[in-house]
């Protein structure tokens, strides 16, 4: 069952809304409705539901900009708007959709439908993320580390990474068989299971193998066995000396 919460100002248009969802998604629980931001708000710390429909005037005429209100609440929004005074608002928003009043029953379905696939999917990536951390934290075969990326995993000998790019939400691992094996982790769960092994984070969107370097320039620059170049935070600069005296 998915619940969603109506917020709108009108009575009259969240009736409307109502028997429309209900007619076409029976799956869907309309938990509450709301026609100001202070019921509104306490229903959402309560409920916490999949599907926000909500009027795009509340949060604006209680002076909140709307792209922070929004990134404040863990679900998909479908904004409902009077006319076309508010679409650009609507459309500079991270929404699943906008409803334009009055509402059109085959425009309602379709943006609720892309809503229940935006469900489906994020449901899909959280399943997909939690085997992936507890398959990482399980994948050392002697010195052998499974490596999550967007396909399966890439295993290879730890000792054969030279280092890792942070690359955003991914990482680059770079070995001395390949340099392209992107992985869906960050740099900081890979610092996590190879800082035991010897690697070391000179910088924030690096991590090296302390054992491949090839030499250190002073002015702040590791050059690595495979002729890559990995800078050095002034910050990190005294803990890398200090290490690469106890390799």
């Amino acid at each position: 069952m998915v619940n969603s919460i109506i917020v709108d100002g009108n009575r009259d248009d969240i009736v409307s809304l109502e028997n429309m969802i209900s007619n076409n998604f029976p799956n869907i629980h309309i938990f509450g409705n709301a026609d100001n931001l202070e019921i509104a708000t306490e229903i959402l710390a309560e409920v916490k539901p999949d599907i926000l429909f909500m009027d795009i005037e509340l949060p604006l005429k209680n002076g909140l900009i709307l792209n922070e209100y929004i990134a404040k609440v863990s679900c998909q929004v479908i904004l409902l708007t009077q006319g076309a005074n508010y679409i650009l608002d609507a459309l500079n928003c991270v929404v699943c959709g906008y409803l334009i009043k009055p509402f059109r029953e085959d425009v309602v379905v379709f943006a609720v439908q892309r809503a229940l696939s935006k469900i489906t999917e994020n449901q899909e990536h959280l399943r997909n993320k939690f085997l992936a951390e507890e398959y990482f934290k399980l994948s050392y075969i002697e010195d052998v580390i499974g490596i999550p990326c967007f396909e399966g995993f890439e295993f290879v000998r730890i000792k054969d990474i030279i280092c890792c790019e942070g690359m955003q939400k991914c990482t680059r691992v770079i070995t001395s068989e390949k340099t392209d094996i992107i992985s869906s982790y960050n740099l900081g769960e890979f610092r996590k299971s190879l800082e035991p092994y010897g690697f070391f984070s000179p910088h924030k969107s690096y991590l090296i193998n302390l054992h491949l370097i090839r030499n250190y320039h002073r002015e702040g620059n590791i050059l690595m066995v495979n002729g890559v170049s990995v800078p050095v935070a002034k910050r990190k600069k005294g803990e890398f000396l200090n290490r690469i005296k106890h390799i």
